[in-house]
């Protein structure tokens, strides 16, 4: 994903996503939410912490986020059967 997409999908400034891999500035947290939605993952995971700290529903949800709509679909579709 390049800097404009990225800025485009966390409605902010490609110039501010350059400072940020740059270590010039940091985002505030608003944005560090979004960002963490945007990559699919928690705010632990974004910050670095141990996936052990992480609760196994909470990397579950993680997991999900990361998928495309129909592999989405597809494993609804299997929970269903297990229910």
């Amino acid at each position: 994903m390049t800097q404009k997409q990225l800025a485009e999908k966390i409605s902010n400034m490609q110039r501010n996503v350059s400072n940020w891999e740059q270590g010039v500035s940091e985002p505030d947290l608003q944005t560090v939410e979004k960002l963490a939605d945007v990559f699919g993952v928690t705010l632990d995971e974004l910050f670095g912490r141990e996936q052990s700290a992480v609760q196994p529903e909470t990397k579950l949800i993680s997991a999900v986020r990361r998928l495309a709509p129909e592999q989405k679909d597809a494993l609804f579709a299997l929970i269903k059967t297990f229910i």
